[in-house]
C-alpha cells in the first residue's frame, strides 16, 4: 500500500471518530436537555443541607453532644453531605433510566429519533453516560462547594482555621477522597440503571409497576419457599451494604431548637466515617460481579431498542 493511500486511509478513519464524537456529545447535551431534573434534584438536596447546618452555625447557636468537638462536627456533616449528593443522585437516575427509552416509545419520538443517523449504540451509551458521569461529576462539584461552605461556617462558628478543622485528613484530600467514592458509585450503581434501563425498553405499560411487581413477587415466592430469596438478597444488599461503608449500623441525629441551638448524637465516628482503602474497595467480587451484570444488560438494551416500536 502507497504512503498516499495511508495517508487516505487514517484521514477518513480520524474524521469518522470525530463524526461519532460528535454525534455522542449531540446526543448527551439532547438527554441534559430534556431532562433537567436530573440537576434539580441534587441541587436542592444539597443545597437545603447546607442551608439548614450553616444557618444555626452563622446565628451564633451552640453546638453540643457528648464528645461533640469542631472537627468531629465538620467531619460527620461534610461526610452526611457528601451522602445525601449521593443518594439524590441515585434516585434522579433511577427515575430516569425507568422512564427513558419508555417514554419515547409512548409519545412515538422514537421514530424520530430513528430517523436520524445515530447508532443504537450511541444513544445508549450517552443515556448511561449521563447517569454514570455527567449528573455524578455535577453532584460532586455541588458537594465540594457545600463541604467548602460548612468548612467557613464552622470556621465562623468554632474559631481556628479551616487546616486545623479538618486535621488530620485535610480538606484538600477529602474533596480528592469524594471524587473517587463518585467514580466507585458509579461502578455500583451501573447493574441498577442498566437492568431499570432493560425494563424500560421491554415493557408496554408503566415501568416503576413492573419493578416494584417482580421483586414483590420474588419476596412472595421466597417466603413460599422457593429459591428465589437469593435474587430479593441481592438486589436489597446492592442498596444496603454500599463497599466502604458501615451506614447502616451507624446513625446521627440532629436537633435544633430555638435556645438550645443544635444538638448532636451519634454513634461512634468510626463507624460513619471510613478511612477508605480504595484498593480493597476496588477489588471487591460483588462490585465487578455488578460492572459484568451491567455490561450484560446494556448489551440486551442495545439489541431491544434496534428492534422496539411505539406502544
Amino acid at each position: 500500500m502507497s504512503e498516499s493511500m495511508m495517508m487516505s486511509v487514517g484521514k477518513h478513519s480520524r474524521s469518522k471518530m470525530g463524526w461519532l464524537l460528535r454525534q455522542y456529545v449531540w446526543s448527551v447535551k439532547r438527554e441534559i436537555w430534556e431532562n433537567r431534573f436530573l440537576f434539580w434534584g441534587p441541587l436542592i438536596m444539597v443545597l437545603l443541607s447546607v442551608i439548614l447546618v450553616c444557618i444555626p452555625l452563622l446565628k451564633g447557636h451552640n453546638v453540643s453532644g457528648p464528645g461533640v468537638t469542631p472537627q468531629l462536627f465538620f467531619t460527620l456533616t461534610a461526610e452526611l453531605l457528601s451522602c445525601i449528593a449521593n443518594l439524590s443522585v441515585l434516585a434522579v437516575g433511577c427515575i430516569y433510566a425507568m422512564g427513558t427509552f419508555y417514554n419515547e416509545r409512548k409519545d412515538l419520538s422514537i421514530l424520530f429519533w430513528k430517523s436520524l443517523p445515530v447508532s443504537d449504540h450511541l444513544i445508549v451509551l450517552a443515556k448511561i453516560g449521563v447517569i454514570l458521569i455527567v449528573v455524578p461529576l455535577f453532584a460532586l462539584m455541588i458537594t465540594w462547594i457545600g463541604v467548602l461552605a460548612l468548612a467557613l461556617a464552622s470556621t465562623y462558628a468554632f474559631g481556628g482555621s479551616l487546616a486545623s478543622l479538618a486535621h488530620p485528613a485535610g480538606i484538600i484530600e477529602n474533596l480528592g477522597n469524594y471524587a473517587v467514592y463518585s467514580f466507585l458509585n458509579a461502578l455500583w450503581w451501573l447493574p441498577v440503571y442498566a437492568s431499570l434501563f432493560l425494563v424500560s425498553v421491554l415493557v408496554r405499560s408503566t415501568p416503576i409497576v413492573w419493578v416494584l411487581g417482580a421483586l414483590a413477587a420474588l419476596a412472595i415466592t421466597g417466603m413460599a419457599g422457593l429459591p428465589t430469596s437469593g435474587i430479593v438478597n441481592l438486589v436489597s444488599n446492592r442498596f444496603t451494604h454500599f463497599p466502604g461503608s458501615n451506614l447502616s449500623h451507624a446513625k446521627m441525629q440532629m436537633r435544633a431548637g430555638r435556645d438550645q441551638g443544635l444538638t448532636i448524637d451519634h454513634t461512634p465516628v468510626q463507624q460513619l466515617v471510613v478511612h477508605p482503602n480504595f484498593a480493597e474497595l476496588f477489588s471487591a467480587p460483588a462490585l465487578w460481579w455488578g460492572v459484568l451484570i451491567g455490561v450484560v444488560c446494556l448489551a440486551l438494551t442495545i439489541w431491544l431498542r434496534r428492534r422496539a416500536e411505539p406502544i
